[in-house]
């Protein structure tokens, strides 16, 4: 038999758990949510992009990874006399 006073349950006493303390990075987002696009890669290739994300200062997402070399690859794409991407449609 328990003694009188002390708490039936545990639980009450216990302190905040540690992960509630951990301060969250914050994620930047776009302000025009764009279309998903599902890609499959390998393992290589996800393991060298999550090894470029983590190095960039400070370390990115991998999505943000993506979009980026992405960006990058088209400008570079661009400057070429050969092929070009598409120019986006202006709205009207």
């Amino acid at each position: 038999m328990l003694p009188l006073g002390l708490p039936l349950c545990y639980h009450s006493a216990m302190n905040k758990s540690s992960y509630d303390n951990i301060t969250r990075p914050v994620r930047k987002r776009s302000a025009v949510t764009g279309t998903l696009v599902g890609v499959r890669l390998q393992a290589n290739q996800i393991r060298a992009i999550d090894v470029w994300a983590s190095q960039q200062t400070p370390p990115i997402t991998r999505p943000e990874a993506i979009r980026g070399m992405v960006d990058a690859m088209l400008h570079i794409l661009s400057k070429d006399t050969g092929e070009k991407p598409a120019k986006k449609a202006k709205g009207k």
